[in-house]
């Protein structure tokens, strides 16, 4: 049983769900249907596991974007995305051993090949390859992403904002060490790196959460190289309160203050873009729902 079917089996999504269609002048093929109700299966479990242990989280980005305009999904999208509290995210990340297969929570600590600076929750039995990163002996199963909230202080921000933007460029590389495809920019980066991937990754959240120990009136994402700086940063009244959002069918939290983060991060977020800058988020990726990474990767060619 491949992993959509075992979502429709599992009552996740009904099979009419996976069917093709058009949604808001945009097409959405069977693929991307397939994507969708493995990412929403996984985010169904992750909130079980939240739940089950009182951690808070957020719907965030485009995920919470897709909430309050189309009640799901943004048609042209194909990730989810959610953020929680500092204290809850390192939580969170001690719990792998809740995650049972195919689910599997991954950091630099729990595959240790793997270089990312925040967390995913990945269905195993599925596959989401990067192609330069594919030689990795990691987990490429498709995935939901977790960011940490931390308090943000704006003196030096910015000093910092870049250190960690660096140092996810060094992570970067170490994820290229086993490719031997590489072109010469890329041979240049692995030949010159000579550094420890998981005290890198340890050095990113230290400096993110380095003033967690006061309050202060922001919070921020500073794990990801999401540019401007600015971005990345809100207001922390915001986040006080959780208000749960329709997202497929299902109810998820949203921080009660989204009108201000959506519009921070969108502008008018109820105007849809441009025909011609909808399309695959991910557009990186090799994305195949029906196959094991394991299996995908042994067949996989570059085209």
């Amino acid at each position: 049983m491949t992993e959509p079917e075992r979502s429709v089996a599992k009552g996740i999504v009904p099979s009419s769900f996976l069917q093709e269609e058009t949604i808001c002048d945009f097409f959405v093929d069977s693929t991307r249907k397939k994507i969708w109700a493995i990412e929403l299966d996984i985010l169904i479990e992750f909130d079980r596991i939240c739940k089950k242990h009182g951690l808070k989280y957020f719907l965030m980005c485009g995920t919470l974007l897709g909430a309050i305009r189309h009640k799901g999904f943004i048609p042209w999208d194909d990730d989810i995305d959610v953020a929680m509290p500092r204290d809850d995210f390192n939580k969170l990340n001690t719990l792998q051993d809740e995650f049972k297969h195919p689910f599997f929570l991954q950091t630099p600590l729990t595959d240790k090949e793997f270089a990312g600076s925040h967390t995913c929750i990945r269905n195993t039995n599925t596959s989401a390859i990067s192609p330069i990163i594919r030689f990795q002996k990691m987990n490429h199963g498709l995935f939901i992403d977790v960011f940490a909230l931390d308090h943000f202080v704006p003196e030096g921000a910015e000093e910092r904002f870049a250190e960690i933007n660096q140092l996810n460029i060094e992570n970067g590389t170490f994820m290229r060490l086993t490719n031997p495809e590489l072109n010469e920019k890329n041979r240049e980066r692995v030949k010159n790196y000579h550094r420890d991937h998981i005290a890198d990754y340890k050095k990113i959240h230290e400096i993110a959460s380095k003033f967690n120990n006061q309050e202060t009136d922001k919070l921020a994402i500073l794990t990801w190289t999401a540019e401007p700086l600015e971005q990345n940063v809100w207001d922390a009244k915001d986040f006080d309160e959780s208000v749960d959002v329709e997202f497929e069918g299902y109810r998820f939290p949203a921080p009660a203050g989204y009108r201000n983060i959506l519009t921070q991060l969108f502008g008018n977020y109820m105007e849809f873009p441009p025909v011609e800058k909808r399309g695959a988020q991910h557009s990186q990726y090799v994305l195949d729902p029906d196959t094991p990474y394991a299996e995908f990767l042994r067949t996989f060619k570059m085209g």
